[in-house]
């Protein structure tokens, strides 16, 4: 064996390098210590550390040393993908980081003539890097890349081995923030139950005027790429839905009480597997809380399902508040969290048949008739919690 090739990761450097890391799960800001700390130990130029979906297509949040913000700007917005190491990437095994100059069939003269070296990387001074994957969850990608100049030389692969020792705890400081901050959001959403400030809603008249929105609901409109609040009013991009919302509306606010509608629910798709689910429900006269200070009393609330929020709903709960069986308990949560009762059926081994008994029991214990209704009660019962779960993201600044 050769001497060691990178001093700065060994001994007392290498141990600040560790005790950066550790700090980092619970102080996001570390992360980026970490990157200048690695950048000067690995005798390098810069270092990007991305945060990207599964699929490692798009950068969800990022943080970076030695680059400058609009440089890196331009990268995340679209140098990343431009990348001619990144296709091959994908296909190398996750936990590990590899030389650019060694490991990818992309070698440094054809690099020499892409776009990514001659429209980003050239006026860097970047020639040579490490990179890889170092941790994916069901929602994310995180990479590392380091880079040297052409002066400072390519990643040998002994430096290479070095780099991958640090990885390692890289990993498993990642893996401990993603732990941390799901305990924490778990912890929160354990100290309230799930009221009608809680869950994303909104209060409306008969002729579909918002009277109050409440925050949660208001930034899912303001972020969703079907949805929109205008001139406050709720209007949906497909046609065909907008004209369902306006028909729910109408029957839902019927002025004779025995033709008023239950409502429904419309399924709004926020990209290509996910949905909002949107519930229509009417709402007496005077039932709204006095706290919107609102005149006119309104008479439809509609609830939106975030998909990104996890709802758990109590059993136990369920079964002594509506004296329900287990099974039942089951069958109320299940419609509450947009299941059908085929869905349900399938996910308990059991019949459709004995699922809908289980519902026709279920609505008679609940004095509901329809399962809009029932999600309804069972989503502003105690028995649901919300939370949402939280992007990962390596410093407060990102």
């Amino acid at each position: 064996m050769t001497q060691p090739a990178l001093k700065g990761l060994l001994g007392n450097e290498r141990g600040d390098l560790l005790d950066t890391l550790y700090d980092a799960p619970q102080d996001p800001d570390a992360w980026p210590r970490f990157l200048a700390q690695a950048v000067q130990a690995t005798r390098s130029r810069s270092a990007r550390m991305l945060v990207l979906d599964r699929r490692a297509q798009t950068v969800l949040s990022s943080i970076k040393h030695n680059i400058g913000d609009s440089d890196h700007q331009a990268y995340v917005d679209h140098y990343v993908n431009a990348c001619p190491w990144r296709p091959e990437l994908q296909d190398k095994p996750a936990g590990q980081l590899y030389s650019t100059f060694l490991d990818f069939s992309c070698r440094q003269k054809a690099f020499y003539s892409t776009e990514f070296y001659n429209d980003w990387a050239r006026q860097q001074d970047i020639h040579h890097g490490v990179c890889g994957t170092v941790w994916q969850d069901e929602d994310h990608t995180v990479q590392l890349l380091i880079q040297r100049t052409r002066q400072q030389g390519h990643y040998t692969r002994e430096e290479t081995e070095q780099i991958n020792e640090l990885v390692l705890h890289v990993r498993r400081a990642v893996r401990l923030q993603t732990q941390f901050t799901a305990m924490d959001q778990q912890r929160q959403a354990l100290q309230q139950t799930l009221d009608i400030q809680a869950q994303p809603f909104a209060l409306l008249d008969a002729q579909g005027t918002i009277i109050h929105i409440s925050q949660e609901a208001e930034q899912l409109a303001a972020t969703h790429p079907r949805m929109s609040i205008k001139q406050r009013r709720l209007t949906l991009q497909d046609p065909r839905q907008q004209n369902e919302w306006l028909q729910l509306l109408t029957q839902v606010t019927h002025p004779n009480p025995a033709l008023r509608g239950s409502g429904g629910v419309i399924a709004i798709p926020l990209n290509g597997t996910l949905m909002t689910r949107c519930l229509i429900s009417p709402l007496s006269p005077g039932a709204a809380p006095t706290r919107f200070n609102t005149q006119q009393a309104p008479l439809a609330i509609t609830y939106f399902q975030d998909p990104l929020s996890d709802i758990d709903i109590d059993l136990t709960s369920l079964m002594q508040l509506f004296e329900l069986s287990e099974a039942e308990a089951r069958v109320a949560a299940g419609i509450a969290q947009g299941l059908s009762p085929q869905q349900i059926a399938d996910s308990h081994f059991l019949s459709v048949h004995t699922v809908r008994t289980q519902l026709k029991s279920t609505f008679q214990k609940t004095a509901t008739m329809r399962q809009a209704e029932l999600a309804k009660l069972v989503l502003t019962s105690p028995a649901a919690r919300r939370w949402r779960r939280p992007p990962l993201t390596l410093s407060c600044s990102a």
